[in-house]
């Protein structure tokens, strides 16, 4: 149990800030071009938490504890890559084949991110049970 603890502050803290400098710094004036009006003009914090707290947990089971298990971060990576492909998949497809309007650059860059996103992830909380557990 300590191990998947250290996995999940791992998995946590790294896909909140990696997430954080690419929403707040890196690509904060492309969301706002492509969703225009949709966007809020803050983000509801409430909801966002659910999201990364129940999202790590996802990341731990389905990606980073086979790799620990495995014995190989490349692993986690490769699950964590697969598993942010399809949420993120889940999210901006369904938007993509839903919603009027709904940019297809901006699910293009959104696939790819939440791909590299939970892939970086994955590898961080996989390294944090190498280094701690």
């Amino acid at each position: 149990m300590k191990t998947l603890g250290i996995a999940y502050a791992g998995t946590l803290i790294s896909f909140l800030l990696i997430d954080a400098i690419w929403l707040g710094v890196v690509a904060k004036n492309f969301y706002r071009e492509q969703l225009g009006d949709m966007m809020l003009p803050s983000p509801n914090f409430v909801v966002a938490a659910l999201f990364y707290l129940f999202f790590a947990v996802a990341i731990v089971i389905l990606a980073v504890r086979p790799g620990i298990e495995a014995g190989s971060i490349w692993t986690s990576i490769g699950y964590g890559a697969i598993l942010g492909l399809a949420a993120y998949g889940t999210y901006d497809m369904t938007n993509l084949s839903t919603l009027k309007g709904w940019p297809v650059a901006l699910t293009i860059i959104d696939l790819a991110w939440g791909t590299a996103l939970t892939a970086a992830a994955s590898a961080c909380g996989h390294a944090a049970v190498r280094q701690f557990g």
